[in-house]
């Protein structure tokens, strides 16, 4: 496998905000975070950090379709041909990966709806924020653009939220940045899910 990182992976990076569809490929988050959307590109689905894996489904289904892909953060991941780890790992060995994947995403998807039903907008931003904190530098890179498209609300909604925060001492923010100043105040205002 990792030969075929080797030879046929592709490093990639983007900047927070940036769109990312990935068709045909297996691709490992290195550094940053993903929004990944249905195919409609309406609903984030899972959020990926690094270490994080997508578009697993490709390998068994080459016509699956792509994978929609929204950088909260400035990232960067490898991608190499979704024909390659069936190549050299087997089809057994991947159809147990990807059923490994699809229950984690499955566990995932009902936790975030559960989070969206119970949860308010501001508990909800502040726990992406949280989130994102622990996987960025000093400073979230990132836009309210972003985190509302991955929290699927209005961007004035975040906008609140994020004053809110601030207000509370939990953040700075200025533009295209924040700084996470009271880790201990955002983890309470955050939903903690």
């Amino acid at each position: 496998m990792r030969d075929g990182v080797s030879d046929a992976g592709k490093v990639s990076r983007c900047l927070s905000g940036d769109r990312v569809v990935s068709e045909g490929a297996v691709g490992f988050v290195l550094r940053g975070s993903f929004a990944v959307f249905d195919r409609n590109d309406l609903a984030c689905v899972q959020l990926l950090g690094p270490g994080s894996t997508f578009g697993w489904e490709a390998s068994l289904v080459p016509e699956h379709g792509p994978v929609h892909l929204l950088a909260l953060l400035d990232s960067e991941w490898i991608e190499l041909p979704a024909s390659i780890p069936t190549q050299t790992m087997g089809t057994g060995w991947v159809e147990r990966v990807f059923a490994r994947h699809a229950l984690d995403r499955m566990t995932a998807l009902q936790a975030a709806s559960a989070c969206h039903a119970v949860h308010a907008v501001p508990q909800r931003v502040a726990n992406l924020i949280r989130r994102l904190s622990h996987v960025s530098d000093a400073d979230v890179r990132t836009t309210q653009a972003a985190l509302a498209k991955a929290v699927g609300v209005q961007r004035t909604s975040v906008n609140a939220s994020v004053k809110t925060l601030e207000r509370a001492g939990a953040l700075t923010v200025w533009r295209g940045r924040m700084r996470v100043r009271c880790r201990a105040t955002l983890s309470q205002l955050a939903c903690g899910c």
